[in-house]
């Protein structure tokens, strides 16, 4: 077979992505497996590098090591190019990672995962994003509002690090957060609603391991919008710790719909894509069936 590229984030999770990395490239030589070093500087290059991989035809699929950000990344290479995507986890959110069911904090199990499907990869739903400052592809989850401006938040502390930043971050913002008007355009119909949050989903999880959309399935064809109604701040406080486990759809402040492609504005918030910050709000998303292959058993 052709080579895989692999696309290695080096500073992902404190410095672990290039360790997983080496294991990665050891581990496919060690099954017979060719590979080519997809890795640069930046994210812009590494793209760079594997569009012109993918022209010359010397890739058959590419691996991502790193967190969401790298595996957004893969996505954006993969779906355009009709090649298949592998996600070897190495950061510290993995949502995407968890929707496919690929093993956390277990390399060697996660490239077999891989080599197990080399011959018969599967397709899963993505969306299309549309923003003020570009177009991409999603696997995993996008919003703008609170949660955006807690990940800011979190990615700018130096401790702690990895999901605890994030809970540390919604501490630090809250006190000051106001309900927000969103302005949303769902399957056509138009809707406002005052909200603490509001997104979308294509995977179940996001922000490390929230089960934000506990229904979603990435197989359906169909986006989940979530919505967290206006609450006070110790309501809030209530809610928040039972999304862990998926258990906050209880609340009736929580809702929860099925749409094929939504619209989203409010006054300009920050939009959070797979843990990365993508722009600033409004953002359009459409659902694509199957527009992934991906290697995971």
């Amino acid at each position: 077979m052709k080579p895989i590229g692999v696309l290695v984030n080096p500073a992902a999770n404190r410095g672990r992505g290039n360790q997983v990395g080496e294991q990665v490239f050891h581990q496919l030589s060690k099954a017979g497996i060719p590979a080519i070093n997809l890795s640069a500087e930046s994210a812009i290059a590494a793209a760079s590098k594997a569009q012109v991989a993918i022209s010359d035809q010397e890739i058959s699929g590419v691996i991502a090591v790193g967190g969401d950000g790298t595996a957004q990344l893969g996505v954006n290479i993969c779906v355009p190019n009709q090649i298949p995507l592998g996600i070897v986890p190495a950061g510290t959110g993995n949502d995407q990672a968890r929707e496919l069911k690929i093993p956390l904090g277990d390399p060697a199990a996660a490239i077999e995962n891989i080599l197990a499907s080399l011959d018969a990869p599967t397709r899963v739903d993505v969306m299309r994003v549309v923003t003020g400052e570009r177009e991409f592809w999603s696997f995993g989850s996008i919003s703008a509002g609170f949660d955006a401006i807690c990940a800011k938040r979190a990615n700018g502390l130096k401790w702690p690090k990895g999901p605890n930043s994030y809970v540390a971050a919604m501490l630090l913002e809250l006190p000051s957060f106001k309900p927000i008007e969103y302005r949303l355009t769902v399957d056509g119909e138009h809707r406002t609603v005052r909200a603490m949050l509001c997104g979308v989903a294509n995977v179940q999880n996001f922000g490390g391991g929230m089960r934000i959309s506990p229904e979603s399935d990435c197989h359906d064809g169909e986006l989940e919008v979530f919505i967290l109604h206006e609450v006070s701040r110790p309501r809030l406080l209530r809610i928040f710790p039972t999304v862990y486990k998926g258990e906050h759809v209880k609340f009736p402040e929580i809702e929860i719909f099925k749409a094929k492609s939504i619209r989203l504005e409010n006054d300009n918030y920050p939009i959070s894509c797979d843990g990365e910050i993508v722009g600033h709000a409004p953002f359009s998303v459409e659902i694509h069936p199957g527009a992934l292959q991906v290697f995971s058993a």
